[in-house]
């Protein structure tokens, strides 16, 4: 059982403690889920499917069928973000302060709620502009652990594209992404990238991110 299941099914007893709304941005918390936290976790109405982390529908389907209020569901997940554990292989304070709680209010209000998001929740994470490879850079959470300028992300629990692409060819670049342990860069460990993202990607999203990358390695 999850640490998140766990910590979900203690969070039962303390339900009538609801949290007060707080005026969370639930925009916010979506955009910063996909960029940070989706490479990882798997949450159907953010469009992630990471399987390093908790599924997070899985993870909350039960606790919310019990009748967990979104409050309770957020503050479970918050200090999930703050506090992840010591055999977690989750990164603490990835995100902290308002961005804790605006990404906690999110999973909150959408964590196995079935439907799709709806008005602003919508637009997140959809680009409509540049080359097709950064919106699947962007849509399959790469630069939650990557950072890479063009794309706009930050990410530091794996190397910096920047620097790590630097004259690489299109074929270390696809054998990076499909078997990224082949290959592991100096002061990094391996198992940090999923393994999975020749069965995520269909062919043609694998083929536009490996071309895009490899435009940012010139």
């Amino acid at each position: 059982m999850t640490s998140l299941a766990v910590a979900a099914g203690a969070a039962l007893a303390l339900s009538a403690c609801e949290i007060v709304d707080r005026g969370d941005n639930v925009v916010n918390g979506k955009a910063l889920f996909i960029e940070k936290c989706g490479a990882c976790h798997a949450l159907e109405r953010a469009g992630t499917a990471g399987t390093v982390g908790p599924d997070l529908d899985a993870a909350f389907r039960r606790a919310r069928a019990d009748g967990l209020g979104a409050g309770t569901i957020a503050g479970v997940v918050e200090q999930q973000i703050l506090h992840p554990g010591r055999r977690s292989r989750m990164p603490a304070m990835l995100v902290s302060g308002e961005d804790a709680e605006d990404v906690a209010a999110y999973v909150a209000e959408v964590a196995a709620v079935p439907g799709e998001d709806r008005g602003r929740l919508a637009d997140v994470g959809q680009i409509s502009n540049g080359p097709p490879g950064l919106r699947v850079f962007v849509r399959a959470g790469c630069g939650s652990c990557h950072r890479l300028a063009d794309a706009g992300t930050n990410g530091t629990t794996a190397p910096d594209l920047d620097e790590a692409l630097g004259g690489r060819s299109g074929a270390f670049i696809r054998e990076s992404i499909v078997d990224p342990d082949a290959v592991i860069a100096d002061g990094f460990s391996a198992d940090l990238m999923p393994s999975d993202y020749d069965r995520r990607l269909s062919d043609d999203e694998l083929d536009a991110l490996v071309d895009y990358l490899a435009g940012q390695a010139r």
